[in-house]
């Protein structure tokens, strides 16, 4: 069984032992050489992770050796031509050391920068065409080309592919960017691409009295794009912009659709069935199928998700009823569509739904229907809401393996998410029963993908099973995880240090929203500083602040959870982080009080200074990843399932006091210090929902990937 170690660091001493282009007469002078060894010297400096360093470079002087025997033996090229060559593959090294030490690549980016550059170089020398090349290179990478290649013919066209592939990636600015560069070489392919993301953004630009290039889309010659177009004076165009493809192509009419409409659960049936058979068939335009997808999304939520949490205190019955004409596939997409807006409730209610359909036998049916579709998707949130055992042992052995195999394998392939997949799989881990066979099979296949790509020299694969194998054999062992601190820093504890500002103060926010139970809420937290010989309670008409009388200065800043109809709740959190701002008051404690459809606008107000985030939401730990990617350092406490006032209040009145008291937030004895509390008051296994700092799988796979990817 091959393995690498998480806590293993071979010497960097030794990494150069063997001269480069050893063989004679591979080179007449140094230059390559040089600079070959440069490069090779400074990945020291860009990465501590000297396992994948040692590979990787041996990798680059073999690739770099290589190219360059090919330059020099190309009898077609001339003299002038292979100086010109050998420059390119120069800049190459050169502005590919500079993009790592900027931090625009990375060290797993290295094996595609240097299989693009041969495939440009070869198409540069035979004057081939270069877009079928660049196909699958990013922005990034497709720059460096443009950067490495200037000196040719070739460049104007590189640069503008590099400008295409930029903007590709962020299709909501093109509108914009064409309404100044309407000549661009790549306008169409652009429009397109703005209509795939967000075909009703056309529409309406279509509709305005704006100058720009609404005679381009108009008189476009691509068919869904003309579809689009013709749609721009229809009142239901949002209803039919889902079904472009199927409306050009022929395939459903605009009559058929707007039948549909009339009947909720029948329109939404079309757009799963339209997708389902988009995907079995292999759609034309497959970029068309993020339309389809919005508007599962959208109907999801405004005829059912919305519906489910809005009636959460009422019967189960009642509750659901809306659901009960649904397939199991459309429960599936549901689910898959709106995982981060369900209550945790609602999300089991559901899933109790659609296992119900499934009686007989196993589930193995449900991905012969959706043909597999977002299944990383359902599986994380399976774990996320500790059901994954459950569903596991509903399948049939054979399915169960298949299932776990396509969950697991070949995470690298998705370069651009490939880190967040991987931190889907580690949260998987403790939903599973140790020595189940979903357990054994997980690590198997782990051990699988890693020796797969140790075997294809795959790095970024090599670095991210790594890691899983490693979290996967510590969730094993007793206080396995507690070794993990060595290389990580100390999640056990939380510095008050780490929490002050310069004038030794902690500052405290603390967001509220405008519903009924935003209103309550506030109201029970702002009891908890009734006592006023110990905090001064100053409010305005819109937040309140809430000092600290004796102790360590703690300064908690909350808005009022004004009526959230009009956003004035919004308008007061506004408020209130412009005056933090003016003062110059960075809040070092960030917390969530609302619902986690809520949570959204409560990520925007999160900053670089915040260290704990605590999440009062339901299903927190959803969103405990998504923070850590705005700010890796965070420590955050949330839900895994439920979440409640009557344990947020009691936590966050904990760690105030211990604040307070100038103590460090030492995070075994504060669970321990609240579990005799709820325990006492009967609500201990609501609290077992909630999660540490400590306790976050994925969060350990993202510090354990940047702690390897850091600066020596």
């Amino acid at each position: 069984m091959r393995k690498t170690g998480l806590f293993f660091l071979i010497p960097l001493l030794f990494l150069r032992s063997i001269p480069l282009f050893a063989q004679p007469g591979v080179l007449k002078g140094n230059t390559v050489e040089t600079v070959t060894n440069n490069f090779i010297h400074s990945l020291k400096a860009v990465s501590a992770d000297s396992v994948i360093i040692l590979r990787l470079a041996n990798y680059f002087e073999s690739e770099m050796n290589s190219i360059h025997i090919f330059i020099r033996d190309d009898a077609r090229l001339t003299a002038i031509e292979k100086d010109k060559a050998v420059r390119s593959l120069v800049y190459f090294m050169r502005e590919l050391s500079e993009n790592l030490a900027r931090r625009n690549l990375g060290i797993y980016d290295i094996p595609g920068a240097i299989h693009s550059y041969r495939n440009v170089l070869l198409a540069v020398l035979s004057d081939k065409p270069l877009n079928p090349v660049l196909e699958r290179a990013g922005p990034q990478g497709s720059q460096l080309m443009a950067s490495v290649f200037s000196q040719y013919q070739q460049y104007d066209l590189l640069s503008d592919i590099a400008v295409y592939k930029r903007m590709a990636s962020s299709p909501e600015f093109i509108l914009q960017f064409l309404e100044k560069k309407p000549g661009f070489r790549f306008t169409d392919s652009l429009l397109l691409d703005a209509a795939a993301n967000d075909p009703l953004r056309i529409v309406y630009y279509l509709n305005t009295t704006l100058p720009g290039v609404q005679d381009r889309i108009r008189n476009t010659t691509n068919i869904y794009l003309k579809e689009i177009a013709l749609l721009s004076g229809d009142k239901h165009a949002s209803e039919l912009l889902p079904f472009v493809i199927q409306i050009a192509d022929k395939k459903l009419t605009r009559e058929e659709i707007l039948g549909k409409r009339t009947e909720v659960p029948a329109y939404f049936q079309l757009l799963v069935n339209t997708l389902q058979e988009s995907i079995v068939s292999g759609d034309p335009d497959p970029v068309f199928l993020k339309p389809l997808r919005n508007g599962i999304k959208q109907k999801a939520l405004s005829f059912y998700v919305n519906e489910v949490n809005d009636r959460h205190s009422e019967p189960e019955p009642a509750r659901f009823s809306s659901i009960k004409a649904l397939r199991p596939q459309d429960i599936y997409y549901t689910i898959t569509s709106c995982g981060e807006e369900l209550y945790t409730s609602s999300y089991l209610g559901l899933y109790k739904r659609m296992m119900q359909h499934f009686k007989e036998g196993p589930v193995d049916s449900l991905f012969d229907i959706v043909q597999y579709d977002n299944l990383r998707i359902f599986l994380r949130l399976a774990a996320n809401y500790n059901v994954l055992d459950d569903f596991l042992h509903r399948l049939s052995a054979e399915k169960r393996k298949e299932i776990l195999w396509r969950f697991i394998g070949g995470i690298e392939k998705a370069e651009s998410n490939a880190l967040e997949k991987a931190m889907d799989i580690a949260d998987a881990f403790v939903s599973l029963s140790p020595g189940s066979d979903g357990s054994e099979l997980i690590e198997a296949e782990l051990q699988s993908n890693l020796i797969r790509c140790t075997d294809s020299q795959n790095y970024l694969g090599i670095r991210l099973y790594s890691i899983l194998s490693d979290i996967f054999n510590l969730v094993k062992q007793k206080n396995g995880l507690g070794k993990l601190w060595a290389t990580l820093g100390d999640y056990e504890v939380l510095k008050h240090t780490a929490l002050e500002n310069e004038k030794g103060e902690i500052v405290e926010l603390v967001l509220f929203y405008g519903d009924e139970d935003g209103v309550i809420s506030c109201n029970n937290f702002l009891r908890l500083y009734g006592d006023r010989s110990k905090w001064e309670v100053t409010k305005n008409a819109n937040w309140v602040s809430i000092r600290s009388l004796s102790g360590q200065p703690l300064t908690i800043y909350a808005n009022l959870p004004l009526d959230i109809r009009q956003e004035m709740d919004v308008s007061a959190q506004d408020s209130l982080v412009a005056f933090l701002k003016e003062h110059s008051l960075e809040p070092t404690v960030l917390v969530h009080r609302g619902h986690s459809y809520h949570l959204d606008k409560t990520m925007k107000r999160l900053t670089p200074s915040v260290k704990l985030a605590i999440l009062g939401s339901c299903g927190g730990y959803n969103r405990a990843i998504s923070i850590a990617g705005i700010n890796p350092d965070v420590q955050v406490i949330g839900s895994k399932k439920t979440g409640a006032g009557s344990i947020n209040d009691p936590i966050i009145e904990e760690i105030n006091k211990i604040l307070v008291d100038n103590k460090d937030l030492y995070w075994p004895d504060t669970w321990k210090n609240l579990s005799n509390r709820f325990g006492k008051e009967g609500k201990l296994s609501l609290f077992n929902e909630y999660f540490p700092p400590a306790n976050n799988l994925g969060l350990f796979v993202l510090k354990l990937f940047k702690y390897y990817n850091r600066s020596m």
